[in-house]
């Protein structure tokens, strides 16, 4: 029987003889960034793309006829600049902008980036860093997050924090937690929505959509790629509603690798013994 979603997740194997294999003419594929694609590193500004990595998705870019996105929390720019000379579609901000294939980036829902907004809350913010070095404080332009990677003993104080200013900005922001950070980011935008809007227009509309991701952030993505009846994959430890699992960005490039060669085969998930 299938693993039930509050079950851990099955892991797919990354040898070319036992893998889940995936049909890559008929799949859309869509990927986070940050300790999805690339290792984690101790400031966001230190991640870097593999060069094995930035190859598997060349392939896979001309593999599918363009089907491949990146859905990021970081901004598009920040995209662009990690897989640079790639070039693929993405939702930045957790789906708050889009690049379709086209080209052309839109904001999810009329969503527009408020300055003043994000200054007031940006304000204590810088305050509170300026107080714990430890502390870091990313701003997207159309987000912020407090990232306590440097220092955490300081969870607490970040979690207080970030959650006082979502109640005053709770309007327009809401609070996400992830990985050793918390985020303001856009109300009413999802990874999942993003992924959900994309499948919408060629090249990816379709086929069936692969999603994988590593955080908290991921899982409304995953919610909704299962309810498409799509693959999903958590990268890394932690609960999840994924329905497989490998552990590690390094380890998913190599199980990536290894489509480009599979036969096609029905995916397995774990089963009961």
């Amino acid at each position: 029987m299938q693993t039930p979603a509050s079950s851990p997740p099955a892991t797919l194997a990354t040898t070319p003889a036992d893998h889940c294999d995936v049909d890559v003419a008929t799949v859309a594929f869509f990927f986070d960034l940050d300790g999805t694609l690339a290792p984690l590193a101790p400031r966001p500004d230190a991640v870097r793309l593999p060069r094995d990595t930035a190859r598997v998705l060349a392939g896979l870019i001309e593999s599918t006829h363009g089907a491949v996105a990146v859905v990021s929390g970081r901004a598009i720019d920040d995209i662009d600049t990690l897989l640079a000379p790639l070039r693929v579609a993405a939702a930045g901000l957790h789906g708050a902008e889009i690049r379709h294939t086209g080209g052309g980036v839109v904001r999810a829902d009329g969503h527009t980036a408020d300055t003043a907004e994000i200054a007031a809350m940006a304000a204590p913010l810088q305050a509170l860093v300026a107080q714990h070095p430890g502390l870091l404080l990313e701003n997207k332009g159309s987000a912020l997050a407090l990232h306590y990677r440097g220092a955490p003993e300081l969870a607490g104080v970040a979690r207080d924090t970030m959650q006082a200013l979502a109640a005053l900005h709770e309007k327009r922001f809401a609070l996400q937690p992830g990985k050793l950070v918390f985020e303001l980011r856009p109300r009413h935008v999802s990874k999942g929505r993003a992924i959900t809007t994309l499948l919408k227009e060629a090249p990816f509309a379709g086929r069936t959509p692969l999603f994988a991701g590593d955080d908290l952030t991921d899982e409304t993505g995953f919610a909704d790629v299962n309810a498409l009846g799509g693959i999903t994959i958590k990268i890394g430890e932690g609960e999840t509603c994924a329905h497989h699992r490998l552990p590690t960005p390094e380890a998913l490039t190599a199980w990536l690798l290894t489509l480009r060669h599979a036969p096609p085969r029905h995916p397995q998930q774990e089963e009961e013994v």
